[in-house]
């Protein structure tokens, strides 16, 4: 049996939204309803679950060249087929290559004439169609892919997002809000509580759309932002660490989840999520535990 061919297509850069210059940024490409494969126009099919990542080849400002990367999507595909739009920070690491360029004027220039960037796409020549790569399609420990439909409209899930850990979490409530939160069929319905901690106003992404949604479905959404380094003097939200960590005579950890408990109390009866930097992760995880919180259960996606 044929595998599918992974095959890189340019996708035209169609949207720039800066959120905080220089830092963080949103972009969008749009992929072509058909591409041309071994000379005969092949139909591009999407089909990304909530939560997965696509794979690009963005610019390496350190080493000039093309490098393969890999991006979670913020929108779904349902929705917005063949539109993959994601969410970049700099990491301002020393090794950074890629993160950089996705803050520079250059990028803002390719989209406004119109410039492309490949996309990875799997060729699949028993169907006759190429279709958009994702890094799993699997539910487990270490991905945020959310879960099929009959299983998420009866959970409640604490999405708790670092920065643009937000991404797979504005995935799920896009696909969830065009099907009412699980509600269509006279069920329920689901439960989203959102946590965004960031460090100032300017980083909070899609501020203002999940507050209208938080008030469209307030039985089915909570929206909870938390900024840890300035704030407004009206600021009327979280302020400050979520998970704090003190060393106990220099030696182990202790970690207080006050302020995450304070916002969600129910954790036990929840499905925690959490999209973040690996220590943070591993901090939440030993907090759980000290705390002795078992949640319902616990995926998480680092990096």
């Amino acid at each position: 049996m044929n595998r599918p061919r992974e095959l890189f297509i340019p996708a035209k850069i169609t949207n720039v939204y800066t959120y905080d210059s220089g830092e963080v940024r949103k972009v969008a490409f749009t992929l072509p309803e058909t591409y041309e494969v071994d000379g005969r126009p092949v139909p591009v099919r999407d089909r990304m679950r909530p939560g997965s990542a696509f794979l690009v080849k963005p610019f390496g400002v350190r080493t000039q060249k093309y490098r393969r990367r890999m991006y979670t999507r913020t929108n779904c595909s349902d929705e917005s087929p063949r539109v993959l739009e994601t969410i970049i920070n700099d990491t301002h690491k020393e090794k950074a290559d890629t993160s950089p360029w996705w803050q520079t004027d250059d990028l803002v220039q390719r989209c406004r004439t119109g410039e492309s960037i490949d996309v990875c796409v799997n060729y699949d020549e028993t169907r006759s169609e190429l279709v958009v790569y994702q890094n799993s399609e699997t539910v487990d420990p270490t991905t945020l892919i959310l879960e099929v439909d009959h299983e998420w409209r009866s959970m409640r899930i604490v999405a708790l997002a670092l920065s643009t850990g937000i991404t797979p979490f504005l995935s799920y409530l896009q696909y969830m809000k065009a099907r009412a939160f699980g509600t269509l069929d006279g069920a329920i319905g689901g439960h989203v509580s959102l946590i965004l901690s960031v460090k100032t106003p300017r980083q909070l992404m899609e501020h203002q759309a999940l507050l209208d949604l938080a008030q469209e479905f307030p039985q089915h959404f909570s929206y909870h932002p938390v900024l840890t380094r300035e704030w407004p003097e009206d600021w009327s939200h979280g302020k400050g660490r979520i998970i704090q960590v003190r060393t106990n005579g220099g030696q182990e950890e202790c970690v207080n989840l006050a302020p995450l408990i304070a916002l969600e109390p129910n954790l036990q009866q929840c499905h925690v999520r959490f999209c973040g930097n690996p220590l943070a992760r591993d901090q939440l995880v030993l907090g759980l535990e000290q705390a002795q919180l078992a949640p319902l259960s616990f995926r998480a996606e680092a990096w």
